[in-house]
């Protein structure tokens, strides 16, 4: 879940560029420019989906309903990433606030339900 929220604190962190750029600070859409760092975002949210895609091999007991809500994880961070462009900015706070609480809840969600049905 770490690269889960450092891709999208990058992505909420690319608002404040040219505030961080004045301040001297050494973040990382200063360091990479805001097209680097929704870049990185959108491999530390691949990393993300790859993670998931590996717990059930540790913990077999997740099945066919944690696999779709994998891929509905999958779906909307790429909505997320095509919302956010770094020449727009405008729809930071809905690729934040709107998709991670989806994809927060809807995870919990799938896997708590696979869990109870026992993995079916």
């Amino acid at each position: 879940m770490l690269a889960w929220v450092a891709g999208f604190d990058m992505i909420y962190a690319c608002q404040d560029y040219d505030v961080d750029r004045q301040a001297g600070l050494h973040s990382v859409p200063v360091r990479l420019g805001i097209a680097g760092s929704l870049r990185l975002a959108a491999a530390c949210h691949a990393a993300t989906v790859a993670l998931l895609a590996a717990l059930p091999f540790v913990y077999p007991g997740l099945g066919r309903i944690y696999w779709a809500g994998i891929a509905a994880v999958a779906l909307l961070l790429a909505y997320e990433h095509a919302l956010v462009r770094p020449d727009d900015l405008t729809r930071v706070n809905k690729a934040f606030f709107q998709v991670n609480a989806v994809i927060s809840l809807g995870l919990f969600a799938v896997g708590a339900l696979d869990l109870m049905l026992g993995g079916r």
